[in-house]
């Protein structure tokens, strides 16, 4: 037990894996999952969407500007989601708040699938962004809640696989979005396109509110975290009891140093001190999670265009059947999230507190701008020859392997380890704002360059290597107490540390 320590965090920390590890871990996961789901099914109906509202003559063609307002408005929605409800999370607790994102997601995604208006067009895409801004706006505060939640429960030498597992929700949310896509689309294929269209990509967006509405009473039924309990809102009674009962320990109270631990001082997000400790940590854990979300959703809502360049996917024309192009389409995201998604959240999940996060984030970062370059660089040649676009395919998804065995990962990760418990959920809120704002000029930049792909491509590869020279301004959290590694256990006094370190006996635990 570190000196300071108290008890019943020393509890959580050595606390073998067991269930309520694993209960955490999917019933935080399914929020992931609901994530990806919503934030990418977008993509798969985009094309629908403007079959039955922009077709033009001999083909469909969305302007651009409404293409990317459709693409960009759930991440839009994502940061002031991040910043408010991260800051809610560290004032009013974790459980909370996180019944409050779900229920919006829940909502926001029933509504997002019955925007109407009386007129057809451009209104019902208006409002179809309107609740798609909310709906990013729950998603949003599901990240730093999620992530900070398991991180609080977890031990610290399975810490990272924990949160990292957490996070491959994401990967098989990604993959449901391709199959519920398929299926639909499948339904309806002998269907008239033009009367049926409008049930397709409602079904498919409505559809992310059933993972959601399916974990709402298991994360009502979850105590609220011993780190905020004991550390925010200073209940050392209720801390050692809820922990009691998760562990199937007896863990006694600590009123005493609790309440000398929070007379220390306490410093704020904007204080001078904040700046001395964390403020080289949040502008490094920002810069980094801004600079992988340029990639990765620039590559992944646009996957159907780029792949419709290189010849893989056929342009939507009138008189084509757009369910077909649908079920190409998710064939694709499906064979991508199967190949190079879930692979890369696994392999972190395996090696993440075996290597560190800084190693993996580093070799995300660098094996990344790697196969960008071999897909930009020859670009213009891909189409020539069929073995050339699946090359293409190829490399395309070891990129996006290497985004998730890498640093779409771990800036997930470090965030919810290196503040502050007081300060953590704000802290992680703030990276994750800077992430979305990352990914909101990345789909815009792609929009609006897309005529010269190549370039834009070159363009992510300057981005993972600022994310590489950020990241080597972090520490390396792999096997620490979180209260090691954000400092807190330096703020108690001599005696403090005597007598945690002599009150240690009285908890029984069991070490991983």
């Amino acid at each position: 037990m570190a000196p300071g320590q108290l008890r019943v965090l020393y509890a959580l920390d050595v606390a073998r894996t067991q269930l309520y590890h694993f209960t955490a871990t999917v019933i935080a996961g399914m929020g992931f999952f609901t994530d990806a789901y919503d934030f990418f099914a977008i993509s798969l109906v985009t094309d629908l969407i403007g079959y039955k509202y922009y077709l033009y003559q001999a083909e469909v063609h969305i302007p651009r500007g409404v293409s990317a307002a459709i693409s960009v408005i759930a991440l839009c929605g994502a940061v002031p989601g991040q910043l408010v409800f991260g800051w809610l999370g560290d004032k009013m607790g974790r459980k909370r708040i996180y019944g409050v994102t779900l229920i919006l997601m829940v909502v926001t995604s029933l509504a997002s699938g019955l925007s109407f208006s009386k007129r057809v067009g451009k209104n019902v895409v208006a409002v179809l962004c309107f609740f798609r801004f909310w709906l990013g706006a729950g998603i949003g505060g599901d990240y730093p809640l999620s992530a900070t939640i398991m991180s609080e429960y977890a031990n610290k030498r399975r810490r990272g696989a924990l949160i990292a597992t957490v996070f491959a929700m994401q990967g098989f949310g990604n993959l449901a979005a391709g199959i519920v896509g398929m299926v639909v689309a499948a339904v309806f294929m002998k269907s008239d396109p033009s009367s049926h269209a409008d049930f397709v990509w409602r079904i498919v967006l409505m559809f992310g509110a059933v993972p959601a509405s399916l974990t709402y009473y298991w994360r009502m039924k979850m105590p609220e975290t011993a780190r905020y309990t004991v550390l925010v809102a200073k209940d050392a009674k209720k801390a050692a009891s809820d922990m009691s009962s998760v562990l199937n320990v007896n863990i006694a109270p600590e009123d005493e140093a609790v309440n000398q631990l929070t007379r220390q001082g306490q410093y704020g997000l904007f204080s001078a001190e904040f700046l001395r400790r964390h403020g080289v940590h949040l502008l490094a854990t920002s810069v980094c999670w801004l600079a992988v979300d340029i990639t990765f959703y620039s590559l992944n809502l646009f996957m159907p265009y780029i792949f419709t360049r290189v010849g893989l996917l056929p342009t939507l024309k009138k008189g084509d059947n757009p369910f077909k192009l649908m079920i190409d389409i998710a064939k694709l995201h499906t064979t991508i999230a199967i190949c190079g998604t879930l692979p890369g959240y696994f392999a972190t999940v395996a090696l993440v507190d075996r290597i560190g996060r800084l190693r993996i984030q580093i070799l995300g970062f660098t094996m990344m701008s790697v196969f960008i370059i071999c897909l930009a660089a020859p670009y213009d040649q891909h189409w020539t020859k069929p073995k050339n676009k699946y090359g293409f395919a190829v490399m395309y998804g070891m990129t996006i392997f290497f985004a998730n065995f890498g640093p779409n990962t771990t800036t997930l990760i470090i965030p919810a380890e290196i503040f502050p418990a007081r300060l953590r959920s704000t802290c992680h809120g703030i990276a994750g704002a800077f992430g979305k704002i990352g990914a909101i000029v990345g789909v815009f930049a792609f929009r609006y360059t897309e005529d010269n792909v190549p370039r834009t491509l070159f363009g992510l590869v300057g981005c993972n290597i600022v994310g590489i020279l950020f990241t080597l301004l972090l520490p390396e959290t792999k096997g620490k107490s979180l209260e090691e590694i954000a400092g807190e256990i330096e703020e108690q006094q001599p005696q403090q540390h005597a007598d945690a370190a002599a009150s240690a006996e009285h908890v029984q635990v069991v070490p991983v």
